[in-house]
């Protein structure tokens, strides 16, 4: 009776020893998949900003554009995003008795630079395409009126001159809509490329990958701040120029300016 005694126990010691790895593999397992679904809510909340910002860029609502924008670096914080996936990496190593993954890297690679690629825009490619626009504009009325009998030179040039006029108001607007656009295509280039690679690489226990996606996600979405400022630019141009084609927004706008000239002391 002794040694069966000893042999239960000995069993019975074994299976609380199972039980007890048993709990901590399920810790771990709810850790690991805690963490992984903060990192793939943020990049389903990147996707969800694209839908709010051409919403928002279509009604002109720049406050809006400028807090989304806001928005999506928050989304992509190195600070933030960078411990969730090494937590994920580490306890998945743990998990499965896997060699433990480097957790070092080169603080290089998350510099504000410009070697990551992602969609760029300046006011000077604006402004060439507003000025080809013109061109094109110009050539349209040749072709359609140039050969056109006048009754006076005087009436050829006041019918170019307002066509001229409504064309560089259309290209005002298209200047402005195309750096909106550019926002839009970084938020794209992060939330339907980067992101997906970064959890891709995250899912494989690759941790160099991980790190460049998040690094080049980190670029994109600090070029937002540049890009949203080049898109207030062009905008308040297409105010300036044409407020009607503003919508509710220029409505807001020029009653707001009406106000404060009529506050303005004598």
């Amino acid at each position: 009776m002794g040694d069966l005694a000893n042999t239960v126990a000995k069993l019975e010691e074994e299976v609380a020893d199972v039980r007890e790895l048993r709990k901590i593999v399920e810790r771990l397992d709810t850790e690991i998949f805690s963490r992984m679904e903060e990192i793939e809510e943020a990049g389903t909340e990147i996707l969800n900003l694209h839908g709010d910002l051409d919403d928002q860029i279509a009604e002109h609502d720049y406050m809006a554009v400028e807090q989304s924008v806001a928005s999506l670096r928050g989304l992509v914080d190195v600070e933030t995003v960078l411990p969730a996936i090494d937590t994920v990496l580490l306890l998945t190593a743990l998990r499965d008795d896997a060699p433990v993954p480097d957790l070092t890297l080169p603080l290089a690679s998350f510099a504000d630079d410009d070697s990551w690629e992602h969609p760029r825009l300046t006011q000077e490619d604006l402004d060439r395409e507003f000025k080809a626009e013109l061109v094109r504009a110009d050539q349209r009325w040749q072709e359609v009126w140039g050969d056109h009998s006048w009754d006076d030179e005087g009436e050829r040039q006041s019918h170019q001159a307002e066509d001229r006029a409504d064309a560089e108001t259309e290209a005002i607007k298209a200047r402005a809509g195309r750096a909106g656009a550019h926002l839009m295509g970084l938020v794209d280039h992060i939330g339907e490329t980067l992101w997906p690679e970064l959890v891709e690489a995250v899912e494989s226990s690759d941790r160099e990958r991980a790190a460049r996606a998040l690094a080049a996600a980190a670029s994109a979405a600090r070029a937002t701040e540049t890009a949203y400022k080049l898109y207030e630019v062009n905008l308040s141009i297409q105010f300036e120029s044409s407020p009607d084609s503003m919508g509710a927004m220029g409505e807001f706008l020029s009653g707001v300016q009406g106000w404060l000239l009529s506050e303005k002391p004598e």
